[in-house]
């Protein structure tokens, strides 16, 4: 969505996202606003935060503020590799930073080596099963 067709409100939203309450946000807005009572003005701006557009807008501008706020996948790397390649760098620093570049690379995945054909493997399960079933069905005796 693109900036607000309304600037008030468009200066509003800005205003929540700056970090001001509701309140200061609609008053600065709306300069008018300055002499009505408090809550009156609280009343107005709940109101106007509630509206879908401005709902929207809002919830986009966080979401790019977050985004912005992440660093991506390949500046984490690129970090990661300039503290593994320095020198200044004390060596358990550069070991834990080549072990956070393996792990994003997927160099330690688990693998699972089956050393019989899988289908030996569940006939051996099935077997097992049923033993199990055939004692839990015979009564207890001491």
């Amino acid at each position: 969505m693109a900036i607000l067709k309304n600037p008030r409100h468009e200066k509003f939203v800005q205003g929540l996202i700056q970090g001001m309450s509701q309140r200061k946000a609609y008053r600065e807005a709306f300069p008018a606003a300055s002499k009505w009572k408090d809550t009156t003005v609280d009343v107005k701006a709940s109101k106007l935060f509630s509206d879908d557009k401005v709902l929207v807008r809002y919830e986009e501008l966080i979401d790019e503020s977050k985004n912005k706020a992440i660093l991506s996948r390949i500046d984490r790397m690129i970090i990661l590799t300039e503290i593994a390649g320095d020198d200044q760098e004390k060596p358990d620093s550069r070991m834990k930073a080549i072990d956070l570049l393996n792990k994003m690379d997927g160099e330690y995945i688990n693998k699972l080596e089956l050393t019989q054909p899988i289908d030996n493997s569940i006939k051996e399960m099935e077997d097992y099963f049923e033993q199990q079933k055939k004692r839990s069905s015979q009564p207890f005796m001491e």
